[in-house]
């Protein structure tokens, strides 16, 4: 599902993915496309690596039926959105030890992103990060 917000300056794009590893993948790549059709190449690299992450903990750690991404340009800001049904397995950063092969997920989405939080919802709980995102050029129909 893409959506596009009747104001010019804040577009909208949302999917939704199935729980299965493949979803990484194919959410990673639906966030560069994004991010080339709204001419915000100097962040691809960055969001897909926050959409991996993001997708990856709803996967592993969510009951859920489905994984939303939602991402969101507005005022030289990308929010970048990750919700799934499980409002019972919150996330908590952790402090993954040198040889630990998981448990660094948030602490890179922390690094990586200006701010970031969870929010419960109607649905479940959402995951979210803001970064800085000029726009390069103006928004493609």
């Amino acid at each position: 599902m893409n959506a596009r917000s009747a104001d010019p300056k804040c577009v909208t794009r949302a999917v939704t993915l199935a729980p299965v590893p493949e979803a990484v993948a194919a959410g990673r790549q639906w966030s560069r496309e994004t991010m080339t059709d709204w001419k915000l190449d100097g962040v691809a690299d960055v969001a897909a690596q926050i959409v991996s992450e993001l997708v990856t903990n709803s996967i592993e750690h969510a009951r859920t039926a489905c994984v939303r991404l939602v991402m969101t340009h507005a005022v030289e800001t990308l929010w970048i959105d990750v919700g799934d049904d499980d409002a019972d397995s919150l996330p908590a950063r952790r402090q993954a030890g040198p040889d630990d092969v998981c448990g660094r997920g948030l602490t890179i989405i922390e690094a990586m992103s200006d701010r970031w939080g969870i929010s419960i919802t109607g649905y479940g709980k959402s995951v979210w990060c803001a970064l800085a995102a000029p726009q390069a050029a103006p928004w493609r129909a």
